[in-house]
């Protein structure tokens, strides 16, 4: 797949990008976008749609790898609206239809299907290869009209109550651009959060590192589950495992910072170490065989409690992250881009930059999106409340409440919220008196003897 790049003369006709002689001189767009991945995409495509003229910054040349590969439901309605689903169908990515959650040991599990509870918009979903899902989405926004420049490193953005001014570095050039409005999808390098040293939160959460790659030779679930999400529960932390096509499967590993560091161990040691001593990893990962290297994440839990101002919008990760868990990451980023492209459309029909109450209303709802999960991961990593979410045999209300949550669902009515309310009340009680079965989490092979491992000395750092 071609990756498109305003510098392009085909693509340049194609989508009528003005004429770009010197890019030296200062240029000027409605709205710039420092980002391409799936939350800049979005918001680029959206303000396109709405006929602005818009610029997409993007580090990096598409397609490149990216971790973050399982998609919910609650974010194809986004998809849609701004033309990517069928796109997406056309493609052939694997279909989600749920999640399975299984202990390490292999004694427990439950398979949560999101169609037996949710309308049939969001009874299915898609794992994606995300180098190949976003380019397509970057693609898009460019098909709408946004201008792309790819390989384009943001230095400096100087933001006032107008607009702003960004200098940035391309092909070996120092540009000079200006926009009324600038929209940072920057990923965890929080671009203008550093930049503008925004207040920010670690959540209360311990830090986390992952270790992951991809593999050829793992053993699915059968069809029709066959591209479920599977989530391997253990002690001191999870593995993923995302079928991303007929062959080839995401595995990854997180634990504590503090957990890997005790280990003594480099990070794919590490890996193999606990794959070696886990039941149920062993049943899957027998005759498994990777395909790239080992790729690191590490120290990513926090949120920026401001995620706007008069003339800039903070979207996905560089407006905070939390944990890859509930695999929330894309979804908060498409939807939060939709969000900051909505704000901006209703601003500029006021002829008005974003009033401190719009600022507001957009840094509530993307936090109560966060919320949502956030309450979600403080279950999942707590033993007690994780009892009470492999429940075999739930109360009908509860299973629906974690069916949507699961699923995404953060747009809750008062019959959800009950439920939602019911479930974490029912996880509290069973931190201090048993009302469902207990979990055993060992493992006849953790008592294997441990082959010698390299010793790491420091963290390795982490891919972005």
């Amino acid at each position: 797949m071609k990756c498109l790049d305003a510098a392009d003369g085909a693509f340049a006709r194609k989508y009528r990008a003005p004429f770009l002689g010197d890019l030296s001189r200062v240029m000027s767009y409605d709205a710039i976008i420092i980002g391409g991945g799936p939350g800049g995409s979005t918001a680029g495509s959206v303000l396109a749609q709405a006929g602005k003229k818009v610029l997409i910054l993007e580090r990096e040349r598409f397609p490149r790898f990216h971790v973050g590969e399982s998609l919910i439901p609650y974010g194809n309605d986004v998809l849609r609206e701004i033309g990517a689903w069928d796109k997406m169908v056309a493609h052939g990515f694997m279909e989600k239809l749920g999640a399975e959650f299984v202990l390490g040991n292999s004694k427990a599990g439950i398979n949560i299907i999101f169609g037996k509870y949710l309308k049939s918009r969001y009874a299915q979903t898609f794992q994606v290869e995300r180098a190949k899902f976003d380019n397509l989405l970057l693609e898009n926004a460019a098909s709408h009209g946004c201008e792309v420049w790819q390989e384009t490193k943001v230095k400096t953005a100087k933001v006032t109550d107008d607009g702003v001014t960004i200098t940035c570095e391309r092909e070996g050039k120092i540009h000079e651009l200006t926009a009324r409005w600038v929209l940072d999808a920057s990923g965890r390098d929080a671009f203008l959060g550093r930049q503008m040293n925004l207040p920010k939160t670690d959540l209360g959460l311990p830090k986390k590192f992952a270790t992951f790659a991809h593999f050829r030779g793992v053993k699915r679930n059968d069809a029709p589950y066959n591209g479920h999400i599977t989530i391997v529960r253990l002690d001191f932390g999870w593995f993923w495992m995302i079928p991303l096509d007929a062959e080839k499967t995401s595995i990854g590993l997180v634990q504590t910072l503090e957990h890997y560091k005790s280990t003594g161990m480099t990070p794919g040691d590490c890996f193999e170490h606990v794959v070696a001593t886990s039941t149920e990893l062993q049943s899957r990962m027998a005759g498994a065989e990777r395909v790239n290297e080992y790729n690191f994440a590490g120290d990513y839990t926090y949120r920026h409690l401001q995620n706007a101002g008069p003339r800039w919008l903070l979207i996905g990760d560089a407006a905070g992250f939390i944990d890859p868990i509930f695999s929330s990451g894309v979804m908060l980023a498409i939807r939060s881009g939709h969000l900051a492209a909505k704000e901006v459309v209703a601003a500029d029909a006021k002829g008005t930059a974003l009033t401190p109450a719009a600022q507001k209303r957009y840094t509530k709802r993307v936090g109560e999106m966060c919320e949502v999960f956030l309450n979600m991961i403080k279950m999942f990593y707590n033993n007690d409340s994780f009892e009470v979410f492999m429940d075999e045999h739930p109360p009908k209300g509860m299973e629906w409440a974690v069916n949507n949550l699961v699923a995404g669902n953060t747009r809750m009515g008062w019959r959800l919220r009950f439920h939602v309310w019911a479930f974490y009340a029912v996880c509290t009680i069973h931190r201090r008196k048993t009302i469902v079965k207990k979990i055993d989490f060992s493992d006849p092979l953790a008592a294997a003897p441990k082959a010698k491992a390299k010793t790491a000395e420091k963290v390795p750092t982490p891919i972005s």
